[in-house]
């Protein structure tokens, strides 16, 4: 069995490649990925808050706050949108928590 580190690190690149095929065009169907990727990401990242060094907390929610923040943006646009082929267009909220760059350093 995987431990949660592992499972963490290949969630967090998946999210990461997901963003990576979106950035140069950003249609709903790749925010979908980027969805489905990070909802794994957030609930590996739910475990491992209980499990990591207590340093690390800090980063951790940052990571889940920004994730939050996702979620409920992209729940907004999406009540919007109908066409996969359609622009999907994110715009970090004022004072949202951005990405923790350092995230897969600390895991």
């Amino acid at each position: 069995m995987q431990s949660i580190k592992k499972k963490l690190i290949r969630a967090i690149n998946r999210s990461q490649a997901a963003y990576s095929l979106y950035i140069s065009d950003k249609r709903y169907y790749q925010a979908l990925r980027i969805k489905h990727a990070n909802e794994k990401v957030y609930a590996l990242l739910e475990a491992y808050l209980y499990e990591c060094d207590d340093k690390d907390v800090e980063t951790i929610h940052q990571y889940l706050f920004h994730l939050d923040d996702w979620f409920n943006q992209f729940n907004n646009l999406q009540k919007e949108q109908k066409d996969l082929e359609a622009e999907f267009v994110f715009t970090r909220y004022p004072d949202s928590p951005g990405f923790p760059k350092t995230i897969l350093d600390i895991i």
